[in-house]
């Protein structure tokens, strides 16, 4: 082991240190030497990559801060909340304990969207339950549109303000506290498209221990996981619109009774993912 003395107690190398604290995170992640690389990152400033390539000494109060987040994250805790971001659609989002942590299948939606924008000239859309921003500032960032986000945390309005800021889109991203449309009822006939990930996760369904520790009102859809469209298409005539959502994949049948006309779409692995239901343009 390569340690050194100094004032504030031993210094070990980094690479040594990596080693022995990816052991601690066998058996909560795939990838652990990969999280230890990126939580070391975080708590020493320096880029991953210069951490592989130069095994520097790490003080030992820096080395104490490490462990801690590693330990934390040995828990379950996610990866994520520790390290404070997570990159969407090549952007990085701040995240932190409360916020929904933006899924990569999720960018499936916003590239559909996106593609739908273009081909239909749409100037609004409403991002429903918008938590950490992720689909409203992305599609924002990507394309020339008003967005137009709920959710009914208001931590979620705080953060998802702060990323639109960190990605120069704050003048096109609108947000306010509220469920569904509600906040923006007065714009409703102006709004082209709508966009969710909403809750679709089944009461008592088994879940990974990390995703636990994220907000439940951003899982849960009720004993079916439907809660969420059964309600949105019970409240709002969406003639004249595009709604894209998220959906499990083993909504399916279910959603078709509810939605008749929508038409439903896999993921790049071949799972049903999407629900569409255009209404404007025929």
């Amino acid at each position: 082991m390569v340690a050194r003395e100094n004032v504030s107690g031993v210094e070990r190398k980094i690479w040594d240190l990596m080693k022995e604290l990816s052991v601690t995170l066998e058996n909560v992640t795939e990838s652990p030497s990969l999280e230890v690389l990126l939580i070391a990152s975080k708590v020493l400033g320096v880029r991953k990559e210069d951490l592989l390539s130069k095994n520097i000494f790490v003080p030992a109060d820096r080395e104490r801060n490490l462990r801690q987040l590693v330990m934390k994250r040995a828990t379950g805790y996610p990866l994520h909340y520790i390290l404070g971001e997570k990159e969407f659609m090549g952007l990085s989002f701040y995240v932190e304990e409360g916020i929904f942590i933006p899924r990569p299948e999720t960018e499936e939606l916003v590239e559909l969207a996106l593609d739908i924008i273009k081909k239909y000239n749409v100037r609004v859309v409403a991002d429903i339950g918008t938590g950490s921003g992720a689909i409203g500032v992305s599609v924002a960032k990507f394309a020339d549109v008003i967005v137009l986000a709920t959710d009914i945390s208001e931590k979620a309005v705080e953060v998802s303000k702060k990323n639109a800021r960190r990605h120069r889109v704050l003048e096109r991203f609108l947000v306010k506290r509220g469920g569904f449309l509600e906040p923006f009822r007065e714009k409703f006939d102006l709004i082209d498209m709508i966009l969710s990930n909403p809750p679709y996760v089944r009461e008592g369904a088994k879940l990974p221990r990390d995703v636990l520790f994220e907000p439940s009102e951003a899982l849960f859809g009720g004993k079916d996981g439907l809660n969420f469209y059964k309600e949105f298409f019970r409240r709002y005539n969406v003639e004249g619109k595009i709604v894209l959502m998220e959906i499990g994949e083993d909504q399916v049948e279910a959603l078709k009774k509810l939605v008749p006309e929508a038409e439903f779409l896999k993921d790049s692995s071949g799972r049903f993912r999407f629900l569409l239901l255009n209404r404007h343009f025929f």
